[in-house]
């Protein structure tokens, strides 16, 4: 069993136009409507590989109702979404102009210290009766407390499970926080190239930069380090193994979600415990599926094992030199 943690889900809107103009009345057809939120993605990519999930968050207001309700439909997973007076955000998507998309993005409801650890009692709570393989804690917080997703890892390991792998697709402050924190690390990181940039204070212009920087202090202790580097695919660390990820070129109809997606991919692989090139290549490919649908989380598991066969995955014949830090 997986469990994803989302603390802003939200409801999607995504737009499409062969061309976006600021400024002026852009017009629309009737967008594609679905629910989002990095953990949320990532169970529903899960999912439809094969494994039981439980998505848990906040969800409030009459939008909250609203993706409560949908997520029930989708029927794919259990729902463990506690109450918050807040509204619930919204989260608009503009494809145009080829492969361009633009983002609006609210904010979403603010979550205190004592509504999320209310949350990680709750699934205590259910670990005490069903055993989980993996847990994942996904996106962005609205909190005062910018060390929240430090002290939230440092209740798993205390109080939930210090053998659990835990998989963390944060990033900002509250991933440096927990990168610069000395008790507890994640299992999984899962930062881009220009985030794994901010994070070391340095421009990062190229994969061949990247793979040095990983080595970096920061990242001690992490087991498993993901650098998504869009079309180029992914540079990945396990222990001092280093590995280069490349992918096809295929056609895009929504990226949204497709990082999303790689880590669902990736908790899967983990539980069903694939080979490291085997889960490098099953995650991968859940994020080329997810670009191929207009919905987002949405893979297609005949397609992802298509994708498998032309994902090449090549270790790194070398110790990397080790980046200054």
């Amino acid at each position: 069993m997986i469990i994803t943690v989302t603390m802003n889900p939200s409801l999607d809107h995504a737009y499409f136009i062969d061309h976006f103009s600021p400024g002026i009345v852009n017009r629309f057809q009737t967008p594609r409507k679905s629910i989002g939120g990095k953990g949320i993605n990532a169970g529903r990519a899960a999912s439809l590989s094969g494994a039981k999930v439980i998505i848990s968050g906040f969800l409030g207001g009459d939008l909250g109702q609203i993706v409560g309700r949908d997520l029930k439909d989708e029927n794919l997973f259990e729902l463990m979404m506690l109450p918050v007076s807040e509204e619930t955000r919204r989260a608009i998507t503009v494809m145009h102009d080829g492969n361009v998309h633009t983002e609006i993005v609210e904010s979403g409801p603010e979550v205190s210290d004592e509504q999320a650890f209310h949350l990680m009692n709750e699934i205590k709570e259910k670990l005490n009766k069903e055993n989980a393989s993996v847990i994942t804690i996904n996106g962005s917080v609205n909190s005062n407390n910018k060390h929240l997703y430090k002290d939230l890892l440092k209740y798993i390991r205390t109080e939930i499970s210090n053998e659990i792998p835990v998989l963390m697709d944060i990033s900002g402050e509250q991933l440096l926080s927990l990168l610069e924190s000395d008790e507890y690390k994640p299992t999984f990181i899962k930062p881009n190239i220009h985030e794994l940039g901010e994070l070391i204070g340095k421009s990062i212009p190229s994969k061949e930069v990247a793979i040095h920087e990983m080595s970096h202090s920061l990242f001690n202790d992490i087991d498993y380090i993901m650098v998504s580097c869009g079309a180029e695919g992914a540079l990945f660390k396990a222990g001092d193994i280093y590995y280069n990820v490349e992918i096809p070129t295929i056609d895009i109809i929504n990226p949204t979600g497709s990082g999303d997606a790689t880590v669902g991919g990736f908790a899967y692989a983990l539980e069903e415990k694939y080979s490291i090139e085997d889960t490098l290549k099953y995650a991968m490919a859940c994020g080329m599926s997810n670009a191929q649908h207009a919905e987002v989380g949405v893979i297609n598991k005949h397609d992802v094992e298509l994708f498998m066969n032309q994902i090449q995955v090549k270790q790194y014949k070398f110790e990397p030199t080790k980046a200054i830090g």
